[in-house]
């Protein structure tokens, strides 16, 4: 769609920016056609390959990606091709798997980039793979190129067939391929049962590891758990010695002199215990009901809990970057995702259940500052891949917080009822999924 409707813009100098919602990388023909609009000089997507954001920049053209993606393939990533001269004048690619699309197509575009390539490490055998990469080498002209093989064949008949196959590359595509046989594979002939007894050997090494390594984190998982469970006993003694004063709103001036605002009782017994507490966080049918605290950066709270003591669990915190009193248009809180131990958000995963998010209580979270009470409604739940597009605290504009809150409204795995405008202020729990996937709740504030 892009591509056409930019062929119809090509010669409007009206066209000053492009906002690309869909939530794809931008791809290589996408940006020969922006370029082609000389009057575009702003464009905002979902993510972009590092090769083409260096084009861009060529271009004096500012381009603002809402994800962290370097790599758009499996393909760009065990190649290392990051920037537009490492696509150009590479010389050796390797393959070490068979294609998905996004291989495909970043196969194609390399080889519409490259001028200087002259061999393709196939880890493995497959014909498909092989011709897409004569199809692709051909198509853009790039001549002389060996496709080295790197698999142990023994078939006669596969042989045949390879060497059948090359003389017909070699005259019309310019391709030469070759059998390239393992170090391993040779000396298997001599030294089989050694090497048996080998595989036998790495086998118990790489399983005495295992359980060493398995050892090792129930040992830590306990003792940090143990931590967080004494903090948590203390601040139980604590929120019932002062559980009359939880309610504590702001105090009405006694003049017109007095401003001041009173702390609710609860805050100042925790005030003493860490002196970054910010506020309290309940989330229904979770295991989550802590104070949270907020540091000079998003790092500190990542491995010491609310003693300061170093630990694996962390803290439940508020970005540093958060007006924690007045509250921001997006008030951000993190915590690990601790599953094994349900403690700080490791009881998050609860709310990717039907059965929870169906449940109506389930959907007001309970906040505390300070110096007041707040609930918040959920209005988006998801999981995504690891970005940075939703932990923007503040906007320029209710225009683009309007457009913030479509893009994470339609996110959601469920559609709920909650209304939610750009003059409302909403609050964000996040925790990792896995490695690359984040779990997000948005919730907006209830008047």
């Amino acid at each position: 769609m892009g591509l056409i409707i930019l062929d119809l813009f090509e010669r409007n100098k009206n066209i000053k920016e492009i906002f690309i919602e869909d939530e794809n990388p931008i791809t290589f023909d996408l940006y020969l056609k922006i370029i082609a609009c000389k009057s575009i000089k702003t464009v905002n997507c979902y993510s972009i390959p590092k090769f083409i954001l260096e084009q861009f920049d060529k271009n004096k053209i500012n381009v603002t990606s809402r994800d962290e993606i370097f790599f758009t393939s499996h393909f760009m990533e065990i190649n290392n091709l990051i920037n537009y001269s490492k696509m150009y004048y590479k010389t050796s690619l390797i393959i070490d798997r068979r294609f998905d699309d996004n291989d495909l197509h970043d196969l194609n575009t390399f080889c519409q980039i490259n001028k200087y390539l002259k061999e393709v490490h196939l880890e493995f055998f497959d014909k498909d793979v092989i011709n897409k990469v004569v199809s692709y080498v051909y198509k853009n002209n790039l001549k002389n190129v060996k496709i080295l093989i790197h698999e142990n064949i023994t078939d006669m008949a596969l042989i045949e067939y390879l060497k059948k196959i090359n003389k017909s590359y070699g005259k019309k595509y310019k391709v030469e391929l070759k059998l390239v046989y393992s170090n391993e594979y040779i000396s298997n002939n001599l030294f089989s049962q050694l090497i048996v007894n080998n595989i036998k050997m790495c086998c118990l090494i790489i399983l005495s590891i295992f359980v060493a390594f398995f050892a090792v984190v129930l040992f830590n998982n306990y003792k940090d758990r143990k931590s967080v469970a004494s903090i948590e006993k203390k601040l139980d003694k604590i929120v019932e010695k002062t559980k009359d004063n939880i309610s504590n709103v702001n105090k009405i001036p006694d003049s017109e002199d007095d401003d001041t605002r009173k702390i609710n009782e609860l805050f100042n017994s925790l005030l003493d215990m860490n002196k970054d507490t910010v506020g309290w966080l309940t989330v229904n049918n979770t295991n989550i009901d802590y104070p949270v605290v907020q540091a000079e950066d998003n790092d500190y709270y990542l491995n010491n809990d609310f003693n300061h003591n170093k630990n694996y669990n962390g803290w439940i915190y508020a970005d540093y970057r958060n007006n924690m009193e007045d509250l921001d248009e997006n008030t951000i809180i993190y915590g690990h995702n601790k599953y094994l131990n349900e403690t700080m958000f490791g009881s998050l995963n609860n709310i990717l259940n039907d059965e929870w998010l169906d449940n109506p209580d389930n959907l007001i979270i309970r906040f505390s500052n300070l110096y007041q009470d707040m609930n918040f409604k959920i209005f988006s739940v998801y999981k995504i891949n690891k970005t940075n597009d939703y932990l923007t605290t503040s906007f320029s504009s209710k225009t683009s917080f309007k457009k913030f809150l479509n893009i994470i409204k339609n996110r959601s795995i469920k559609k709920f009822d909650t209304e939610v405008t750009e003059d409302d202020k909403i609050i964000t729990l996040s925790t990792c999924a896995d490695k690359n996937k984040r779990i997000v709740i948005h919730a907006v504030l209830q008047h």
